[in-house]
């Protein structure tokens, strides 16, 4: 309670207690100091005259104890009753037997131990002193005498009331004078927390405090007023600083909102408020039960001008594109730019699709007119794909995705072609994607597997080689090679099942020569993005490492296309795998850009004659289609003309797809090495090629 009235207390009220506590605790301090010294001196000079008179009672006791006079002795102690202090005294032989006595009337006689010694001491309030009695160094006996302190109580009492007298006239004078040093304290104090109090609640810095003091207080006084006019001087600058500020703000709001709803480079709506204009257009026709059509452009061959001309020219291009296909539409219709040259178009309340594709027509036709970009003279088109609600979906997300799909679609037809979308487009799309998961799944868990077709010499009939063959089962069908691999080659994982066929070859090879079948080489087709890629060389030399098959047994098969471009880091390539002892082909030849200069400097081992030829090559009675003489001697001359430049060469050929006798007949007569096809042999699983291969 006392502690919280304290704490609610002003500060000049705890200063008033702190001062009057510190003077009170000063004068008790001096008072004990006093009081300990008058009982000091006071007990001193009691001892001094007990003593003194001790030795006077001694000198007058001798002859009283030399001659054993009891009345002496008795007389001389009855001197001390002119001494009120007192209390008894009594003579003792040199044997402590008591000689003689005096008491004083009423004082207590106490009786002496045996063991007393010359000396003083002080006990319940009274002074004790034995002297000894002597002569000529003769022990005749003691005096003892014991005084009561009454005198020093009597003078304490004085002595406390003086104290506190004292200490209350100097409690009163510390509070007066405080009291007066706090009131010309307080005054400019008061003034202080008002102004503190009115800035802290009005936020005006507007008051000041009148000051005529040169003390510490006046001082702070100055710097409350001097800071008040510095922070009235900045409040004045800010409140002009802060109008210029929601003036930027504002502008800058505007700019952002620029940025964040419209593409920066045609102005047109970006993606984000395209998306939020569909919705609200989709709302609206739900409403009133209307339709509405969208259309995802994308422009064909921008890359190619962007690359060769510059992102300059691109963007101009854009510019001028995005100008012709607001001039196509109505005031109710809505065109963004979605990303890169793609443009999105929303048709509110189309009359019919007729009308729609209509437009559509317009667009495609406008577009493929020159273009002024930057000096440039340009010829462009654009793929359309359409997506109608409701039929196509029911919200952006959908409709935007059925048009992008739709979109893809007309590209596939050619430049400048236009779709409206249709759920097969959708259920391809979705087999796809279904498909592409599957063939994650199978590659990280290796679910392959690798038949082999022989390759057998023309003359001796025997198998020279075999062709590794990839199959995929994904759990309900077969898939074909033609199908899932170009796929893999778009997701990207057409490295690790390369890495996979590769190792997988190798050591089913590696087994059968372990096994006691006599090996061949094993080929293994290996496509241009692999080759081409920074493991190829590596990946190639740790399956044969791995599986300790040496590198003449292994046969790597490239198409033409993968030299095309970079014939240079090809002829590399294959001289660092050739080095290894691999042998390379060279697959569906005849099919690609056949070039006399690349054969010439190509490190390879043999021509693969594409099946495409070697199908055309056959008698009419084994023909589904019919074919001319002239048509018979074309195809001919060509499989004669790749089997005679791959002997000019210095190559081995094979032809590939061989399935009758007069294909192997005609073969074997242009001089062909090596035939491959069902005539001799399908592509067999693991088990039973090696029942073929024993055979021989």
């Amino acid at each position: 309670m006392i502690l919280a009235k304290f704490n609610r207390a002003s500060f000049f009220q705890k200063q008033l207690m702190a001062v009057i506590g510190t003077n009170l605790l000063i004068l008790a301090i001096a008072a004990l100091l006093i009081y300990s010294a008058f009982v000091d001196d006071y007990r001193d000079n009691l001892v001094k005259t007990m003593d003194s008179n001790a030795s006077l009672l001694s000198a007058a006791s001798r002859s009283a104890l030399l001659f054993h006079d009891e009345q002496a002795g008795h007389t001389i102690l009855a001197s001390l009753a002119k001494i009120p202090a007192v209390r008894y005294a009594q003579l003792l032989d040199a044997q402590k037997t008591p000689f003689a006595i005096y008491a004083r009337q009423g004082a207590k006689r106490e009786t002496m131990s045996q063991d007393i010694k010359p000396g003083y001491f002080f006990a319940n309030d009274n002074l004790y002193l034995t002297q000894q009695i002597t002569l000529d160094n003769e022990l005749l006996g003691f005096i003892v005498l014991s005084a009561d302190t009454l005198s020093l109580q009597a003078q304490q009492y004085r002595y406390g009331r003086m104290v506190l007298w004292v200490f209350l006239l100097g409690s009163l004078l510390a509070y007066l004078l405080n009291w007066r040093m706090q009131k010309r304290l307080q005054s400019p104090v008061k003034r202080l927390i008002h102004l503190v109090d009115y800035v802290a609640k009005e936020g005006r810095y507007d008051q000041r405090i009148f000051n005529r003091r040169k003390d510490d207080i006046g001082r702070l006084v100055n710097g409350i007023n001097s800071m008040l006019d510095t922070i009235e001087d900045h409040q004045s600058k800010l409140r002009s600083h802060r109008e210029h500020l929601e003036g930027l703000v504002e502008l800058r709001t505007e700019q952002l909102y620029e940025r964040a709803n419209f593409d920066a480079l045609t102005q047109l709506p970006n993606r984000h408020s395209l998306t939020e204009k569909i919705t609200q257009a989709i709302e609206k026709a739900r409403d009133d039960k209307s339709n509405l059509a969208l259309m995802f452009l994308d422009l064909d061959r921008f890359k190619v001008i962007n690359d060769s001309l510059g992102h300059f020219v691109g963007d101009r291009l854009l510019v001028e594109v995005a100008k012709k296909i607001q001039h196509k539409l109505t005031k109710n219709d809505v065109v963004g730019r979605w990303g890169g040259d793609e443009f999105v178009i929303v048709i509110q309340n189309p009359n019919d699709l007729n009308s729609v594709e209509g437009l559509a027509k317009e667009i495609i036709s406008a577009l493929s007119l020159p273009l002024i970009a930057a000096g440039h003279q340009l010829h462009i088109s654009t793929s359309i794909g359409i997506a109608c609600f409701p039929q196509d979906g029911e919200d952006a997300s959908s409709l935007l995705k059925h048009a992008d799909t739709s979109m893809y679609k007309a590209k596939e037809l050619g430049p400048g072609q236009f779709r409206f979308f249709d759920q097969d487009m959708l259920n391809a799309s979705v087999w796809r994607l279904e498909l592409e998961t599957q063939l994650r799944q199978a590659s990280a868990q290796q679910h392959f597997t690798l038949v082999y077709q022989p390759k057998v010499e023309v003359n001796n009939q025997k198998p020279v080689g075999l062709e590794a063959l990839i199959r995929w089962n994904n759990g309900q069908a077969l898939v074909s090679p033609a199908v899932f691999l170009p796929i893999a080659e778009d997701i990207g994982l057409m490295e690790s099942i390369s890495v996979w066929v590769l190792k997988q070859a190798c050591q089913q090879n590696a087994d059968w020569q372990r096994a006691g079948i006599e090996i061949v080489p094993v080929a293994v087709n290996l496509p241009a993005s692999f080759l081409m890629g920074p493991h190829c060389l590596e990946s190639i030399e740790g399956a044969l490492t791995q599986t300790g098959l040496a590198g003449q047994f292994l046969e790597i098969e490239i198409t033409e296309n993968t030299f095309i471009t970079s014939t240079e880091l090809v002829v590399e390539v294959l001289s660092a795998i050739q080095a290894l002892g691999v042998k390379i082909a060279i697959d569906d030849f005849g099919t690609g850009y056949s070039s006399m200069s690349y054969l010439r400097d190509l490190p390879i081992n043999t021509l693969k004659i594409d099946g495409i030829f070697i199908n055309d090559l056959v008698e009419g009675t084994h023909s589904e289609i019919p074919h001319s003489d002239a048509h018979l001697l074309r195809d001919e001359g060509i499989v004669r003309s790749i089997i005679t430049l791959g002997k000019s060469l210095g190559f081995s050929t094979v032809a590939e797809c061989v399935e009758h006798e007069y294909q192997v007949t005609k073969l074997k007569s242009m001089g062909c090495d090596v035939i491959q096809g069902y005539y001799f042999s399908k592509p067999l699983p693991v088990d039973e090629i090696e029942i073929y291969l024993r055979n021989f």
